[in-house]
């Protein structure tokens, strides 16, 4: 669900030659690259149908993404997901964390 949401920003973003909101500067072209590359990094998303995924590795699917997201990465994590009614708990500080996933499409 993240990686749509990336991709109607940066088509948003590409058409409208203006960057996010959220984004520090009028930069869209940075703005455009951030988000791929955020999305890219999210782990798993087209490697193997949600069933197929053990119930441990789903808790942990979004821990690597979240610890590399970096400060504005989690906000646009978070905001995606509660703007489209998901909730999510992020991971822990360690490397244990916990990820309380309630909708499969992530």
């Amino acid at each position: 669900m993240l990686t749509y949401w990336a991709v109607l920003e940066i088509r948003s973003m590409a058409r409208r030659r203006k960057a996010l909101t959220t984004w520090p500067d009028d930069d869209y072209v940075a703005c455009i690259a951030w988000l791929a590359d955020l999305v890219h990094n999210i782990a798993g998303s087209q490697t193997q149908a949600p069933r197929r995924i053990s119930w441990r590795k789903r808790r942990r699917r979004m821990s690597w993404t979240w610890r590399t997201a970096g400060p504005a990465g989690r906000t646009w994590i978070l905001e995606t997901l509660k703007k489209n009614g998901t909730v999510w708990t992020p991971p822990s500080d360690d490397r244990g964390g916990s990820t309380t996933v309630t909708d499969r499409s992530l």
